[in-house]
C-alpha cells in the first residue's frame, strides 16, 4: 500500500503541465462549491433572521390549537414556570410573555378594527426588533397624565383614527369572563415597522394592563423567545416539558411560507453543484485516463515482472486521490 502511495504522488511529475491545469480545476471547482453554499446558505440565514427577529421570534410557546384559531380562552395558564425553563437554556438568549386579542379602537367619531398586544417592555427589547422601530414617541413609556394607561400604535393604525402623540383612544373588546373590556389610553409612541398590514392593525399596551383589561389573571397567550441560532430550536423545543395542551412550535412551524421557500431555493441551488460537481469529477477522469493511456507499455512491464494487479490499480486511484487531496484543499 505505502509503495502504490507513493508511486502515485511521484507520477503526478511525469506531466507537470496536465497535473497542474488539473489541480487548477479541481480547486476552481472546490472554491466555487464553497462559495455557492456558503453565499446560499449566508442568505438563507439572513431570511430567517429577518423574518423572526422582527415580531415572531424563533420559538413560542402557546395553546396547540392558538396558531390556527386565536382565541382569547386559549391561554397559558402558569407561564412563570415555562419562562424560567427557557431562560435556563444556554441557547435562549430571552423570553417574553404576551397576551392578544381583538377588538375596537375609537377616537372622537372615528373607529377602527385591529388586534391589542400585551406586552413586558423591557423583554421585548431583548426578543424583538420591533420596539426598535418606534419613529415619535417612547415604546409604552411615561404618559402626560399621571393616571392615563400608555398605548403604542402602528403608523396605519394612527392614520386611519387621525392620532398622534398625546392623544387619547378608547380600545372596547370582550374579556375571558364574558364581560366587555373598555379601556382608555394614551398615545406615547408611534411605530413603523415596514410591513403595512402589522401597522394598520397593531396597538401595543403593557401586559399587566391587558391582563386586568381581559379579566386574565397571570393567563397569557404566547411566550417569545429569541434563541442564538434559528437552527437550534428543534433542539430547544424538543427539550420543553409542557403539560396538555401547551406546546412549543419552531419558526418553520409557525412561517411555513418562509421554511418551504428556503426548501426549494436549496433545492434549486443544489443543481448548480451537481454540475459542478461533474465538470470537476469528469476532468479528474480524463486526465487518469491519458495518464493510463501514456504507460500502456510501463504497466504491462510492471504486470510482466509480478506486479500484481491490486498494486497497479492501487497506483492509478493514489494518483487520483493526491490530485483530489491537493487540489481540494488549496481550493
Amino acid at each position: 500500500m505505502w509503495i502504490a502511495l507513493i508511486m502515485g504522488l511521484r507520477n503526478l511529475r511525469r506531466r507537470l503541465s496536465r497535473t497542474l491545469l488539473t489541480l487548477a480545476a479541481l480547486m476552481l471547482g472546490a472554491f466555487m462549491l464553497v462559495s455557492i453554499v456558503a453565499l446560499n446558505e449566508g442568505t438563507f440565514k439572513g431570511m430567517v433572521t429577518m423574518s423572526t427577529s422582527t415580531w415572531s421570534g424563533q420559538l413560542q410557546v402557546l395553546h396547540k390549537d392558538y396558531s390556527e384559531t386565536p382565541s382569547l380562552f386559549k391561554a397559558i395558564d402558569e407561564p412563570q414556570p415555562v419562562l424560567a425553563m427557557l431562560e435556563q437554556m444556554p441557547d435562549v438568549i430571552a423570553a417574553t410573555a404576551r397576551v392578544e386579542a381583538a377588538g375596537l379602537f375609537s377616537a372622537g367619531t372615528r373607529t377602527a378594527g385591529g388586534m391589542i398586544t400585551g406586552v413586558v417592555p423591557g423583554q421585548e427589547l431583548k426578543v424583538a426588533t420591533l420596539p426598535n422601530t418606534i419613529t415619535r414617541g417612547t415604546f409604552l413609556g411615561e404618559t402626560t397624565d399621571p393616571e392615563a394607561l400608555p398605548i403604542v400604535l402602528g403608523k396605519g393604525l394612527a392614520r386611519r383614527l387621525e392620532l398622534k402623540l398625546g392623544d387619547e383612544v378608547v380600545y372596547m373588546g370582550q374579556a375571558a369572563d364574558g364581560s366587555m373590556a373598555a379601556e382608555v389610553y394614551e398615545v406615547v409612541g408611534l411605530l413603523d415597522s415596514g410591513i403595512d398590514e402589522m401597522d394598520a392593525s397593531m396597538a401595543l399596551i403593557r401586559l399587566e394592563d391587558a391582563q386586568e383589561l381581559f379579566v386574565l389573571g397571570e393567563r397569557v397567550h404566547r411566550i417569545v423567545a429569541r434563541t442564538s441560532s434559528a437552527y437550534t430550536v428543534d433542539d430547544i423545543a424538543a427539550r420543553l416539558v409542557l403539560p396538555d395542551p401547551i406546546v412549543a412550535m419552531t419558526w418553520s412551524e409557525l412561517m411555513p411560507e418562509v421554511s418551504s421557500g428556503i426548501d426549494q431555493k436549496r433545492s434549486s441551488g443544489s443543481i448548480l453543484v451537481v454540475i459542478i460537481l461533474l465538470m470537476v469529477m469528469l476532468g479528474t477522469v480524463n486526465t487518469l485516463m491519458m495518464s493510463v493511456f501514456e504507460r500502456t507499455r510501463e504497466l504491462g512491464v510492471m504486470k510482466a515482472l509480478g506486479t500484481p494487479s491490486w498494486q497497479i490499480v492501487g497506483m492509478i486511484m493514489w494518483e487520483g486521490a493526491w490530485l483530489s487531496i491537493i487540489g481540494v484543499g488549496l481550493g
